[in-house]
């Protein structure tokens, strides 16, 4: 080593490190630090001084390795070197290096503690050299992954049984670098490595092998190859055959990856060398089988804690019976504490998934909770959980059948336990395997599934209810309180950012603001928001706002003069107008002014028309509940059966719209009239460093900002309409306000806001009566936390059922009636608005200030220059509208008839 690095000084003077010579010392150090395949002769095993010696050894060079590294750096960084990354010298000794990181991450019988950290300082080290941000960007580099790979095949044969170990823990943790779905690409060369390991003799490789395995499957999560290529079979016989061994320490893993890769399928057809469906009875089944005969502890542990994922993700409607028997049996016959646990745990998640089916069940599973019950409240010293979940399992079981519970809880306590309802799970809306919830609520209401939730909030008498969309369970808020404290407290501020269809419509990565959380979304929506705000989003800004109402004095002159072009002919014609599309321009205008600072002048309105049809036609793709397709992600193969193909091709028009304009922004200096215009300078100022500031990150952030303006707005403004139309009371004495304050010599101003506070309250009353955002934007749990004295896991979707809020008789008195004195005081000033249409806390809409005041000025304006009609034919029902992400209402022609 002191002669390696002595070559290494005298690159100082020849500026040049493109020795092969010095480089093959390198890759020699590097090479002689692998675990080693033989360190004693064959005819006596290894002992501890043999592992000593190398201890020593494996110390002593990695710290060489790191000291030479750290020579090389110094000298680059000092101009004394040049390294030459793409020579193959360079490439073997990167390739080695990252073999021998592998061997040595975890700890290990052939390592110390140092060791493991010398090594993963070597992490931060090869990243220099190569100047790569991550061993993930490395490795897919100049195909090294498939190069590492070949490094380590020689190490993972059998015969090698002493470096065997270490091999199998470099091939882990090299996989384990891989983003999903990159293992897919390569599946060819890393599934088989998988399950030669998996088919070991040896426990521990085992479990290494089928932590491989499922990392494998995950990255295969949304491939139709894995079936089609046969290789969901052959992992699947390797599986089957492995629930058939009684080893405890992979019994859990091995569950874990059969019903990640059972998730992955569709009806298969055994006629076509596929799996059927019965395959997921049959591997419930063996799992019951070995569960009720197995007398061996750690083993019956085991098989506990497998099998939640497997009612999760399979189901047991099968076998209630045999599975109420073997949970029984557990109950009387508790062995040690931790299966115990696993047992009540399971219970829980049964009861809360088939409580339909448990309760014809229900009496043998009294007996067992209550004599446990009995036995623990006899033990001085318990853990306080397993009671705790006991009596959860008693509360619950009692809600499907009181009668009985009535009948055999004769114990004081058990009673003030019911009675008190010490809840900590929530009932919920049924569910069928793989599909979910969703189902249900189609069931009960095809074109709105959203108001089927109120059906089973009344069932099961409970504001708090489960649902699951597909795998993802989801905890849906329906009243003021809950729904208050979902929005305001920080455990429930993240988004679901897992969900396909949220990254379809964003290049495949998690960008934009929308479905994004973390620092990621903080710094962005900061960024934004705080440049937004100087060109008028969200306070007031005088060029903003003459800018705004010379677009409203349009406005008005097309609807009072008709048209001027055929285009304008298309929405406007013998006294009427089309709404909401004469409203586009508009909408799109508003918001295209603080991100460009340039606005569409009217000959131009075909284009913001189309941007927002684009706009209208995304929101009416998607489902407020997330549909079928978040819900079976793979539907989205079934052509555009269910709106899958809208909803891309429709964001990706809004996006290429904007793409066009900021590409033509880019080639002008120096200006700053806008948004757009301060991005990009924030990624020019960045482009040398790790940020989140991107070309694709500002598209998607663009169109975040820009949809609902362009749709949402219009929509709301359209139903206010509606509603005034059908209210011709409300209509009065809006234009009698308007008369006695603004008068008819001007137009409205947003100054006058204020002033009109009845107008102001007519439009909280539409928002209130014809709810926009159903089931508002979904949130997820950031922590394990608690709703309404139930308990929440992390990651957990939350929904908040605005509609359910907003029609609470509880809470309105008389939510049917439209009636905007709800919002004014006594004194006729305007009161608080209990809504929440604009959410609340850290992810309150960003525009909320914004859409107030544009849908203030266009409606005030509108209800002071004209009265309205509905034409005859025409869909003037307040129950025509159309679901989606948000609720529009259907294009519709309206006399319009100008005042005098």
């Amino acid at each position: 080593m002191n002669n390696l690095l002595k070559k290494l000084e005298t690159l100082k003077i020849s500026g040049d490190f493109s020795d092969d010579g010095l480089w093959a010392a390198c890759i020699d150090l590097v090479q002689k630090s692998y675990v080693p395949e033989k360190t004693v002769a064959a005819n006596r095993p290894c002992e501890e001084r043999d592992f000593r010696e190398y201890r020593q050894i494996i110390d002593r060079n990695l710290r060489n390795i790191r000291s030479m590294l750290q020579h090389v750096f110094h000298s680059r960084n000092e101009g004394n070197v040049q390294i030459y990354l793409n020579t193959p010298a360079v490439k073997t000794f990167t390739i080695n290096l990252l073999v021998l990181i592998g061997e040595h991450h975890e700890k290990n019988v052939w390592n110390t503690a140092e060791s493991v950290s010398i090594s993963k300082e070597l992490i931060n080290e090869i990243l220099e050299l190569h100047r790569s941000e991550s061993i993930l960007q490395l490795l897919m580099e100049q195909d090294n992954f498939i190069t590492v790979l070949l490094t380590l095949r020689p190490k993972l044969l059998k015969n090698t049984w002493k470096a065997y170990p270490a091999a199998v823990a470099c091939y882990k943790w090299i996989l384990y670098q891989i983003e999903k779905p990159g293992l897919y690409n390569y599946i060819g060369d890393v599934l088989p490595t998988a399950l030669i390991i998996v088919d070991d003799f040896v426990p521990e490789n085992v479990v290494i092998g089928l932590e491989c395995l499922h990392q494998i499957i995950q990255h295969s999560h949304m491939k139709k190859g894995l079936i089609e290529t046969g290789y969901a079979k052959v992992i699947f016989q390797v599986l089957e055959g492995l629930t058939l061994q009684r080893e405890a320490k992979y019994v859990i893993l091995v569950y874990l990856c059969i019903t990640s890769l059972l998730a992955t399928m569709e009806h298969w057809d055994s006629a076509s060398n596929m799996f059927e469906w019965t395959k997921r009875d049959d591997v419930l089944l063996t799992l019951l089988v070995n569960m009720e005969f197995e007398q061996n502890v750690e083993l019956r542990r085991a098989y506990m804690l497998s099998l939640p994922q497997l009612l999760t993700n399979i189901g047991c409607a099968k076998w209630c019976e045999r599975l109420t028997r073997i949970l029984c049996e557990y109950c009387e016959h508790h062995t040690d504490v931790r299966t115990l646990k696993a047992t009540l745990e399971t219970a829980k998640t049964f009861l809360l998934m088939f409580h339909l089916r448990v309760a014809a069940h229900c009496v043998p599973l009294y007996s067992a909770f209550l004599k446990l019950h009995f036995d623990l409240a006899k033990t001085p010293v318990f853990d306080k959980k397993i009671m705790q979940n006991l009596e959860d399992c008693i509360c619950l079981l009692y809600k499907l059948s009181p009668k009985i519970g009535c009948a055999v809880i004769n114990d004081d306590r058990m009673q003030s336990v019911i009675k008190h309802s010490l809840q900590v799970v929530c009932l919920g809306i049924p569910r069928l395997p793989i599909v979910g919830s969703y189902w249900h609520l189609l069931w009960h209401d095809y074109k709105y599934p959203y108001n089927a939730v109120q059906y089973y909030v009344n069932k099961l008498q409970s504001k708090v209810v489960t649902c699951y969309f597909g795998s993802f369970m989801a905890i849906i808020a329906n009243d003021y309180k809950n729904i208050r404290e979902v929005l305001s407290r920080e455990d429930f501020d993240g988004r679901p950012t897992e969900i396909d269809v949220f990254q379809a419509r964003s290049f495949g990565k998690k960008l934009g603001i929308f479905f994004n959380e973390g620092s990621f979304w903080q710094e962005q929506r900061r960024f934004t928001l705080r440049h937004m705000r100087d060109f008028g989003f969200g306070r007031r800004h005088e060029k903003y706002e003459t800018d705004m109402m010379e677009e409203v004095s349009i406005l008005i002159k097309m609807l009072k003069e008709g048209p001027i072009n055929d285009k304008e002919k298309t929405f406007l014609k013998n006294g009427s107008a089309l709404f909401p599309d004469i409203l586009y321009p508009y909408a799109a205008n508003s918001i295209w002014d603080i991100v460009f600072g340039e606005i569409f002048d009217r000959s131009e309105h075909d284009k913001l028309r189309y941007f927002c049809e684009s706009a209208m036609s995304f929101q009416r793709a998607a489902d407020t509940t997330g549909g079928a397709i978040v819900s079976l992600w793979y539907l989205k193969y079934f052509g555009n059966m269910f709106g899958y193909q809208d909803i891309v091709k429709s964001n990706y028009r809004m996006v290429d719209f904007i793409k066009e304009r900021v590409e033509n922004r880019k080639y002008l200096d120096n200006e700053d009239r806008g948004l757009i215009d301060r991005y990009l300078k924030q990624i020019q100022e960045k482009s040398n460093v790790k940020s989140t500031f991107s070309d694709e990150q500002l598209l998607i952030t663009l169109v975040d900002f820009m949809f609902p303006a362009l749709s949402a707005m219009p929509s709301a403004l359209v139903h206010a309409m509606k509603l005034v139309m059908h209210n011709p009371e409300v209509l009065k004495n809006i234009q009698e306000e308007i008369d006695r304050v603004v008068g008819s010599g001007r137009l409205v101003t947003w100054e006058d806001r204020t002033s009109l506070p009845y107008t102001e309250a007519t439009i909280r009353e539409a928002l209130r009566f014809e709810t926009i955002t159903p089931f508002g934007v979904f949130h997820k749990t950031l922590n394990d936390t608690t709703l309404s004295g139930f308990d929440i896991p992390k990651n957990t979707l939350i929904v908040t059922n605005l509609t359910a809020l907003n029609t609470d008789p509880e809470f309105w008195g008389d939510p049917e009636n439209f009636r905007p004195e709800r919002f004014l005081k006594e004194d006729g000033q305007l009161g608080k608005d209990f809504t929440f249409v604009f959410g609340l806390g850290h992810r309150v809409c960003a525009g909320e200030t914004f859409a107030r005041y544009n849908m203030f000025g266009v409606f005030a304006a509108l209800m002071q220059n004209f009265n309205f009609s509905f034409v005859k034919g025409e869909p003037t029902s307040l129950q025509d509208k159309l679901p989606g992400l948000i609720t529009t209402p259907k294009e519709t022609w309206i006399k319009v008839e100008q005042r005098t």
